[in-house]
This record gives structure tokens, sequence and C-alpha cells, in this order.
């Protein structure tokens, strides 16, 4: 089950398609979490064959542990396609580009996981991460 973020057929009234997706990074040893997020998000933004608007937010209860070793960072994204449907292998597509990015940037020892397939639990849980509580009006 893909968790999308727009009605059931993928798509929205104008043109565009959403994805949350869960990123799960690992760069070395004293990166911080803003510098990977930047990374990501330029990654992906200027990616050539499929550009994508990107909004990431890290993940509650995650950051650069243990103190030796690499740094993990887990961000909940919401992937939005411009004039494109969801494509069949989205999470393998953002996941080597967000590889190569992250090589590119910080060396050899980066990689990076992407899962678009979470349970509706989840996916309301990183909500959020992303969106806030939402308010109640009086």
């Amino acid at each position: 089950m893909s968790v999308t973020v727009a009605d059931s057929t993928g798509r929205r009234g104008d043109g565009t398609s959403a994805v949350m997706a869960v990123v799960r990074v690992e760069a070395p040893a004293g990166v911080e979490a803003h510098s990977v997020e930047a990374v990501l998000t330029r990654a992906l933004h200027a990616h050539r064959k499929r550009p994508m608007t990107v909004e990431l937010s890290l993940a509650d209860g995650t950051g650069p542990w243990p103190r030796r070793g690499p740094a993990r960072y887990a961000f909940v994204a919401v992937l939005t396609l411009a004039g494109h449907s969801v494509p069949d292998r989205l999470a393998a597509r953002v996941e080597k580009t967000a590889r190569k990015a992250l090589v590119r940037r910080f060396g050899a020892p980066a990689a990076a996981e992407v899962r678009t397939e979470i349970s509706d639990a989840e996916a309301g849980a990183y909500w959020f991460s992303v969106r806030g509580t939402p308010h109640r009006q009086f």
C-alpha cells in the first residue's frame, strides 16, 4: 500500500501528485542533520529527468547516534511530482539519486534507504512531524 497525500488515484485537481516517504540516511561521523537535509532537497529538486518538490522533516527521536561511527538520521519526506503520475519505482529512483548526492558530498561511507510503502498508523504518526498538530477552531 502506497500512502499518498492526494485522492485514491494519486492525483489532485491541480495536476500534482504527492507521496509520503521515509528516508533513512547514514553519513560519516560529524555530519549534521541540516546539512544532510540540504543535500537531499537540492539533489531531488534539481534532478534532470524527474524534478520534484521535496519537503523533509527530521523524524522525532532520531539523531547522530552513536558517538563513534556513522551518523544515522531518519527523515519524513513529502515528494510532490508536478504534472506526472506516481512512477512504479519511485522509492528506488529517489534512493539512487539520494545515495549519489550523499556520496558526492560526504564521501563513500554515506548511504540512503527510501521507503514509500508505509502503514496507515506510521503515516499518521509521521504526518504530525511534517505538518504539526492540527489546531481546533473554537
